[in-house]
């Protein structure tokens, strides 16, 4: 990933990436490329996913969306609240060299999938800062790209087995 941001000719685009890509010199190059991003943050980096679920549980969002979908034996509520990071752990992050990073986003996803209930809780940073519905919009794409890829990888390329 470092090695397509470093020669990717394109600006004011938007890369949205796994927990995987979630580290900081990756994040400084798509700084430095005149890019945003929107990453997936998960336990490979705990210190920041420790300060996203208190700022979540303690801040207000400065916006949410909410959408159901119901479709295929699912009915599905996705809930994105977006969050500012709170300038003394902006600061923080500047001095541990995460730069730039403006929103924190919060996914709830619930539902019922036949008869049974399932409930997901998802963390994003991003360097942008824009309405919940854009976020919402913008990581529903990342994931039917990806759980399309998965689907030909399974069929296909019989990679599960």
């Amino acid at each position: 990933m470092q090695e397509l941001v470093r020669n990717y000719p394109l600006s004011g685009q938007v890369f949205t990436l796994d927990a995987l890509h979630c580290q900081k010199e990756t994040i400084t190059l798509i700084n430095q490329s005149q890019n945003d991003y929107i990453i997936a943050l998960k336990g490979n980096q705990k210190n920041l996913l420790k300060h996203a679920v208190k700022i979540t549980a303690n801040e207000t969002p400065k916006s949410q969306s909410q959408s159901v979908d119901i479709s295929h034996g699912r009915n599905i509520v996705r809930k994105v609240s977006v969050f500012d990071i709170p300038p003394m752990v902006s600061q923080s992050f500047e001095k541990s060299k995460w730069s730039k990073i403006t929103s924190l986003i919060k996914v709830e996803i619930s539902g019922t999938r036949g008869k049974k209930d399932y409930e997901h809780l998802a963390y994003y940073i991003s360097s942008l800062s824009v309405p919940a519905e854009i976020f919402a919009s913008k990581i529903r794409g990342h994931w039917l790209i990806e759980n399309q890829l998965h689907w030909v990888k399974d069929v296909f390329f019989k990679e599960d087995k």
